[in-house]
């Protein structure tokens, strides 16, 4: 590799490298049978080394899969939605494919019931615990509500340098901060992208 190859930006691809297509039937973890509704690219968002494993900030690791659920095992209409890397999800034979769309013909209502649920999951929840009188989570959290709808953890704390002296370690805290963001979401130097932050007073 030539020094130019060693430094060259790595640049995002959006080509899917599963073999699941949107529209295709699966299982999974979580029991049931699921539909694949949208497939976003999986990047590595820091450098990882451990047993064995290893890759670069920037490395493609593979596809993200947002599932709606339809059916429990038994074939009994169920609703749900989760997100979960593609490698973990197996496409359902053709008999299965063929009963589901026999059991949604059948049951008109559960068919749009399973059309009208949400198409997104709950997001991800990133938690920093901090040491807070009353007054001043307060006076943050009427900060937080000016953010950009995107952004960065190096540039949220850019923004509340002066709150960072108030995190600790449990189980001496007040308040919990939680910042919320979808695992696809990222910005072009890899780094996860953050939405709708707010504060809430710890009552354990």
């Amino acid at each position: 590799m030539g020094m130019f190859d060693a430094f060259r930006k790595k640049e995002k691809t959006n080509q899917p490298l599963t073999a699941l297509k949107i529209g295709d039937w699966v299982t999974q973890y979580s029991a049931g049978y699921w539909k694949v509704v949208a497939i976003f690219p999986k990047y590595a968002d820091e450098d990882y080394s451990y047993n064995g494993l290893s890759w670069k900030k920037g490395d493609r690791l593979g596809d993200w899969v947002v599932l709606k659920k339809g059916f429990t095992p038994k074939m009994k209409p169920s609703n749900a939605c989760e997100f979960l890397d593609a490698k973990n999800c197996q496409p359902v034979s053709h008999d299965t494919a063929m009963a589901i769309e026999a059991a949604f013909a059948e049951n008109p209502k559960a068919k749009e019931k399973f059309d009208k649920s949400p198409n997104l999951p709950n997001p991800s929840v990133y938690s920093v615990r901090m040491s807070l009188s009353d007054d001043q989570a307060d006076s943050f959290a009427k900060l937080l509500s000016d953010l950009p709808e995107r952004y960065t953890s190096d540039e949220f704390w850019e923004r509340f340098a002066d709150y960072k002296q108030y995190i600790v370690k449990p189980p001496h805290y007040t308040h919990i901060l939680y910042l919320y963001s979808y695992l696809w979401e990222i910005n072009d130097h890899f780094d996860p992208l953050h939405f709708g932050a707010e504060i809430k007073k710890n009552f354990d």
